[in-house]
């Protein structure tokens, strides 16, 4: 059969889960999907994270990062440069950490 990307991705979330995964890592799990997937894709790592579910997620979709995440590790270059909770932050401070810029102003 033929599954969308979106499919895909559900598929191999429960795959996890049904070997009683306590712990995720995702790398980009939006990357290439509509925004109907996306949402959907979402949407199932929230309701991960509800049930104690541990997820690391890889992105640089920040949309994808304010929605579901808790806290961030910002890295640039394969450091870690920063550290933050996602509530105490905005995305053009997690943008500028991660471009290197010297002076990042915030949106209150």
């Amino acid at each position: 059969r033929m599954l969308s990307g979106g499919q895909r991705q559900a598929v191999a979330i429960s795959r996890s889960i049904y070997w009683n995964a306590k712990f995720l890592i995702m790398d980009e799990p939006t990357a290439a999907l509509g925004i109907a997937e996306q949402k959907k894709v979402l949407n199932l790592v929230n309701l991960l994270k509800s049930q104690g579910i541990g997820i690391i997620i890889i992105s640089h979709q920040m949309y994808d990062v304010f929605s579901v995440a808790d806290r961030l590790v910002i890295m640039r270059r394969g450091l870690k440069v920063a550290e933050r909770v996602t509530k105490e932050t905005n995305p053009d401070e997690v943008v500028g950490l991660i471009v290197g810029a010297e002076t990042v102003e915030t949106k209150n």
